[in-house]
């Protein structure tokens, strides 16, 4: 990916559903169809009817959506208790943006805004995953989280089968904590990044992902959260400065894994994955949490 590239401008802002414009939903929807299939304008538009709002990423240019993200904001009820959440829907960018941080940025600030709404109110992340890229960049990014390879988590498998009940009945598994959502299932196009042998020896969390989710080969997908607590935001104030030291100042700072995944992309021609890999997002949460 090229410098030029990298530091195209963009814009980045955070628009309620109800501020989404015709023209808006047009982009959005041919940007969509680009990178998913099975899907069509009818599913694209009454997923998008039941979102709070979207990130748009537009070309400073000409105010193009070159990226997106559809979140959702709702409260649950575990145990008695009220708990409220975010859930990352559709997120996608333009392949010529890839490494570009601006669209992470926008989100983790909102995350911030959404906590601060109701500071005494659990608040959570929720997403799902059916490959272990979108695994890590929870893992990699927070400090209490379900599922997790460490176990001591009752209290989040509950918050965890609350939203999927709310928001997927009909596709949840509660025994074996998975979402299939069957073969019609709206989805990237092309393969979902393959777990080998290697990858598995080199990252416990990738070894724990295929544990728990052994069907991803089918698109089954895992329901995680992340805890955005308070707890979280004292760790950060250390672990984030220290961390940003050791990667551009020392250099030891090598995620497990990550580079053999980038030479398995590279070797295998798939340049989806590499350009995947090379997005600093890492970077850009850490920059956000250190806010």
């Amino acid at each position: 990916m090229s410098a030029t590239v990298k530091k195209e401008k963009v814009s980045t802002f955070f628009r309620p559903i109800s501020s989404v414009t015709v023209t808006n939903i047009k982009q959005m929807y041919d940007l969509y169809a680009k990178y998913y299939e099975n899907t069509s304008l009818d599913i694209f538009l009454t997923d998008l009817s039941k979102k709070s709002g979207v990130i748009l990423v537009t070309r400073a240019v000409d105010d193009q959506i070159v990226g997106f993200s559809t979140q959702t904001f709702f409260d649950l009820k575990v145990d008695g208790k009220r708990v409220r959440g975010i859930f990352s829907g559709d997120t996608i960018i333009e392949q010529a943006y890839w490494g570009n941080n601006a669209l992470a940025n926008t989100f983790y600030r909102r995350l911030i805004i959404e906590r601060l709404k109701r500071p005494f109110v659990p608040f959570y992340w929720f997403l799902i995953s059916k490959g272990y890229k979108t695994y890590l960049l929870m893992t990699n990014n927070f400090y209490n989280y379900y599922p997790n390879v460490n176990g001591k988590d009752d209290q989040y498998r509950r918050v965890t089968e609350a939203y999927c009940q709310q928001l997927f009945p009909d596709a949840f598994d509660r025994e074996k904590m998975l979402l299939d959502f069957g073969e019609s299932y709206v989805r990237l196009k092309g393969d979902v990044a393959t777990i080998t042998p290697e990858l598995v020896s080199a990252n416990p969390h990738i070894a724990f992902f295929e544990k728990v989710n052994p069907s991803w080969r089918r698109g089954t997908e895992v329901p995680c959260l992340a805890a955005c607590d308070y707890e979280s935001l004292v760790r950060s104030i250390v672990d984030v400065p220290w961390k940003w030291i050791k990667k551009h100042i020392l250099g030891t700072h090598r995620p497990e894994g990550l580079e053999l995944a980038k030479r398995q992309a590279t070797s295998s021609g798939d340049k989806h994955k590499q350009a995947w890999l090379d997005v600093d997002a890492d970077e850009a949460i850490e920059r956000t949490k250190a806010s």
